[in-house]
């Protein structure tokens, strides 16, 4: 399918996310089919390593939704719920920015969900 001279070419981000999907579904059919990595490069059109990337890409974890029911949380939430790194928020917490509450002898912390909402006001 070639392009005219000046012709544009329209493409929104979600036609080229299923590309990318439908490429690798292929990809893993093919696999399961029990194509090499080279095989399954040249059906698609790629080089045999950018087969093997597609084939070996980890999707994306979904982030846990932090629970409004929750009334204690983990350092890793709070970090989550002011978009900061977790050791930032246990400096805050050192330092009486933060206020948390140790609960085992190695030092975990957790911290009420009012004392977060009130730091971010």
């Amino acid at each position: 399918m070639a392009m005219e001279k000046g012709e544009e070419r329209t493409e929104t981000i979600g036609d080229a996310e299923n590309v990318v999907t439908s490429k690798r579904d292929e990809a893993l059919r093919l696999r399961d089919a029990g194509l090499t990595y080279n095989q399954i490069g040249q059906l698609l059109g790629l080089s045999k390593q950018r087969a093997w990337q597609i084939l070996k890409a980890k999707k994306p974890k979904p982030q846990k939704p932090v629970l409004e029911s929750k009334t204690m949380l983990r350092v890793s939430e709070v970090a989550q719920i002011l978009g900061l790194h977790p050791n930032t928020v246990r400096r805050w917490s050192d330092q009486g920015l933060l206020k948390a509450i140790v609960i085992t002898n190695r030092g975990d912390r957790r911290f009420q969900r009012e004392d977060v909402e009130r730091f971010i006001k």
